[in-house]
């Protein structure tokens, strides 16, 4: 499991410690890019060591169905005229039942494995988010940081402006309160940007340790290529998503059961008895008397554990189907967000931004120059903030439906075409 977990994100770590460690090859002193950090959750991931613990119960599970049964002996003590007699019994429909209970319970522990892996492509695809948080906050703060220092630096203009005699009072009054305003929403980004790292490090398993406190985010490259078509990229995830394999499993599992409830109608026992007896010429001996013992169907035909065994393929089959239609959903959704996400940031990288950019400079200029009034720079700067603040929020939102999209598809990088 953890060589398949390495394949489709990162490895697993050797187990939970008192203190959070990092994999082999990665440190906290570089910038911390949304790969690095998957590998150190997954590595000190307490929520996956959790659920080791079950994949435990069902190997125990395939240990006792691979158990050979305890024959029965019975001893009848000498009572009276009655001398010693003793019986032994070997189930012997147990014994061949046995290979269908260990395939039965070797499937199980293939479908909780499944279960596990799918537990860590979550544990990815939470971190990813965390991390497209984190990135979006600290661009928030530069960009309002860099917004209220230009609202700064327009009040001093408008109070040089005032202590000339060519600025009102009203106009001072309305510079500085605007430039208050980006001065407490820079402070709260600020405060924001701390929230988002100490989630993400919440989520990598090191929030009780100095481990990437001081690491700035590190924003990965855009990937540039087209994404698959739809039914390709539906394909590929109920080919490769473990919780589809692991529901797969689950139908046979149900199927196997149904076919060992069914055998368990019939129960025949091998016997061996010791009765006293003499020989031709008058002494004591011990007579061996080997036979069988079948438990006759008559009354009990095993409805209960055939029904529930039904019951259990039913279900099975139904949660298979439901499965297939929710990959589907979740694939088709992804996309269709990414590629909106992608259109929208394209725009404004490419048109929108350059051109509100353009206009704000311009209008600082002019004013600076005493050519145009403050109103017009206020609009020029709020609209020029907003842009900023938008492909932003855009860009997150592209990083955002990729790591679903990744997580959709059960492996990561095959996105793209």
């Amino acid at each position: 499991m953890s060589s398949e977990l390495a394949t489709l994100a990162a490895p697993l770590g050797p187990g939970v410690t008192e203190a959070p460690s990092l994999p082999p090859g990665v440190t906290d002193t570089l910038p911390l890019d949304e790969r690095t950090a998957v590998a150190v959750a997954l590595w000190n991931s307490a929520a996956l060591q959790s659920d080791m613990a079950q994949l435990g119960v069902s190997r125990a599970d395939l240990a006792e169905a691979g158990a050979l049964p305890n024959p029965t002996f019975s001893l009848l003590m000498p009572v009276g005229p009655r001398t010693l007699e003793t019986s032994l019994l070997l189930p012997l429909f147990s014994l061949w039942q046995r290979p269908a209970r260990v395939a039965a319970a070797k499937v199980q522990v293939e479908q909780v494995a499944r279960g596990l892996v799918q537990n860590g492509l979550d544990v990815a695809r939470d971190v990813r988010l965390a991390h497209s948080d984190w990135v979006r906050s600290e661009g928030r703060r530069v960009a309002l940081e860099e917004l209220a220092a230009l609202w700064a630096h327009t009040r001093e203009l408008v109070e040089a402006r005032q202590a000339a005699g060519d600025a009102s009072r009203v106009e001072v009054a309305s510079l500085r309160s605007e430039a208050w305003l980006a001065e407490d929403a820079a402070r709260r980004s600020r405060t924001d940007v701390t929230l988002a790292r100490e989630r993400l490090r919440l989520l990598m398993g090191v929030a009780q340790s100095p481990l990437f406190q001081t690491a700035p985010p590190l924003v990965p490259p855009r990937d540039a290529r087209a994404l698959r078509p739809l039914p390709d990229l539906i394909q590929l995830a109920l080919a490769a998503r473990p919780d589809v394999r692991a529901a797969e499993l689950g139908i046979a599992l149900a199927g196997g059961r149904l076919g060992w409830e069914k055998t368990r109608i019939l129960q025949l026992m091998a016997r061996l008895d010791t009765k006293p007896s003499t020989t031709a010429s008058g002494e004591p001996k011990a007579l061996w008397v080997p036979g069988a013992q079948l438990e006759v169907p008559i009354f009990n035909w095993n409805p209960g554990g055939i029904g529930r065994a039904e019951a259990e393929l039913m279900r099975a089959s139904a949660r298979y189907v439901l499965l297939r239609q929710q990959v589907s959903n979740e694939v088709l959704t992804a996309r269709e967000l990414a590629v909106q996400a992608s259109q929208s940031l394209e725009a404004f990288e490419a048109s929108i931004l350059p051109a509100l950019t353009t206009a704000g400079e311009g209008a600082r200029k002019a004013f600076d120059a005493g050519d145009i009034p403050y109103l017009q720079v206020l609009d020029a700067l709020r609209r020029l903030a907003d842009a900023r603040l938008r492909a932003l929020d855009l860009e997150a939102d592209l990083r955002r439906a990729l790591a679903q999209l990744d997580r959709g598809l059960g492996k990561q990088g095959v996105a793209h075409e």
